[in-house]
């Protein structure tokens, strides 16, 4: 595993907030559970709280525990199998067909020991494990990535340092970085989706990934791959490239995040009622409660 320890550079961060309109209301101190989930800020709590802040709640801040979709363990399936193959790739070391299909065969079963996996019967199991494998199969065809390039970066690990700005480190991982800087986002998709949608519904990973990388090198990203992996009857493989992050989508970024801290720290656990309601783990307990309590 590679590690990117950043610290922030560059044009200093300004509070571009409006000043209140009226005195905020007077709050109680934040619960022990809504401090201690200040400690740091990654890509996907942004992402659950940006969705929704009371799915945040029972997520982050009551750990509400819910049985996994198929879906979802799918994607960390391929995506465990994907990075030993890079990590192969990055130590200069050769792996066959043979021993991924033996790395994902031993994942599959061993990852499911203690998980509550939402199976409807044995025979999707076995179709979801087909599947993950014929995807990867499919990617190890296409693969966008030239098989001598040695790349920058494997499953690397982000710790920016935003103390300076009044904010929570920000933590995570990046898939991978080829060697121009380029940064790659792997996924699995149900379809093809426009190239647009699909850079708007990542905006926020990519540019958490973006300052990450940024304050770690004292380089700019060269741009983004978001590779995904197709779950159609013949798997196929959706290479979508982007555009560095832009000032505004990085001044957005800490708008968003100093948001998000004050969120917390105010315990602003609002409902967001929406079309995503149809997929959320915590809608009938969400739905039955009361106006204002969780």
């Amino acid at each position: 595993m590679s590690t990117f320890t950043a610290q922030i550079s560059g044009a200093p961060y300004l509070r571009l907030l409006d000043p209140p309109s009226e005195p905020p209301r007077e709050r109680s101190t934040p619960s022990p559970d809504a401090i201690a989930d200040l400690k740091y800020v990654s890509a996907s709590r942004l992402k659950c709280w940006q969705t929704c802040r009371r799915q945040y709640y029972y997520r982050y801040v009551h750990r509400i525990e819910v049985p996994l979709a198929p879906t979802l363990y799918i994607g960390t399936q391929v995506h465990e199998v994907l990075k030993r193959w890079n990590l192969a790739r990055w130590r200069g070391e050769e792996i066959g067909p043979d021993e991924l299909w033996f790395v994902f065969c031993q994942n599959w079963d061993q990852d499911q020991l203690g998980q509550n996996i939402a199976w409807k019967h044995d025979n999707e199991e076995q179709a979801a494990k087909q599947q993950a494998w014929s995807m990867l199969d499919r990617y190890f065809a296409e693969c966008p990535v030239a098989a001598d390039e040695n790349p920058q970066g494997v499953e690397v690990q982000i710790e920016c340092d935003l103390s300076r700005h009044g904010l929570p480190p920000l933590l995570g991982y990046i898939d991978l970085v080829r060697g121009n800087g380029r940064i790659v986002e792997l996924k699995t998709q149900a379809r093809q989706v426009d190239p647009v949608m699909l850079a708007h519904q990542h905006e926020t990973q990519l540019a958490c990934y973006a300052l990450a990388y940024r304050s770690a090198t004292g380089m700019r990203e060269s741009g983004f791959e978001i590779h995904s992996l197709i779950k159609t009857k013949e798997p196929q493989i959706q290479v979508t490239l982007l555009d560095p992050m832009s000032p505004a989508q990085e001044t957005a970024l800490y708008r968003l995040m100093d948001a998000f801290q004050s969120g917390l720290e105010h315990e602003e656990w609002i409902k967001s009622p929406g079309q995503h309601c149809g997929w959320c783990d915590h809608f009938d307990r969400c739905h039955t409660s009361s106006t204002s309590g969780l």
